[in-house]
């Protein structure tokens, strides 16, 4: 029996709504978004989940909480999982640090990050710790079927560190929507990517 990881970005919240850099600011589920999160339950509903992680933010929890339900698991709660720290502008909306900073966009649709913010985590390092964590839930939950509840960026660069492809190619094929399903089975020390940002909501 292998082991099987479903990562899942958080449903749609307003700092969706409201186009702000929702790192580690956190914000609530929309109606849309509590829609989601059951239509992700509804989705997965055949699949028996051992154990549940997430970041500390309240819309991932809360994106993955009508699955836990169904499963009778309990949440274990990771800071690893969390969003990229996006320094002196976590939490702006876009159009304010654009006003402030216009290089930080114009970066971000040239290479496909976002970088250059005074004190903010670089994508690397969120691709790192990223990385630790999941193999180290992997390596305590053997054989298992293990759901974990994260962020945009974050998945993304985990993902990419997987297979090694640069943020600036496949971009849409990467890009996580709100409830973006990614399904992994981890053999011989290696993640093996099953199903790659698969979009229910659409």
């Amino acid at each position: 029996m292998k082991t099987y990881i479903y990562i899942v970005r958080h449903a749609q919240s307003t700092g969706n709504v409201e186009k702000r850099l929702t790192g580690r600011q956190d914000y609530e589920l929309t109606y849309d978004g509590k829609m989601q999160a059951e239509a992700l339950a509804n989705y997965l509903a055949n699949v028996k989940f051992n154990v549940a992680y997430s970041s500390p933010s309240i819309r991932a929890i809360d994106t993955i909480k009508p699955i836990i339900n169904r499963n009778n698991i309990k949440i274990y709660i990771k800071e690893q999982l969390s969003e990229m720290y996006f320094g002196i502008y976590d939490g702006w909306k876009w159009e304010d640090v654009n006003r402030e900073n216009p290089k930080i966009h114009e970066n971000h649709i040239k290479t496909n990050e976002i970088m250059d913010i005074p004190g903010q985590e670089t994508t690397e390092h969120v691709a790192q710790r990223m990385y630790n964590e999941i193999e180290k839930i992997v390596q305590e939950n053997r054989k298992k079927n293990i759901l974990i509840a994260s962020h945009g960026v974050a998945i993304e660069a985990f993902l990419r560190k997987v297979t090694g492809v640069p943020f600036t190619e496949e971009r849409e094929k990467y890009s996580q929507k709100n409830t973006s399903i990614n399904i992994l089975t981890y053999e011989h020390k290696q993640f093996n990517i099953e199903v790659l940002n698969y979009k229910i909501n659409e």
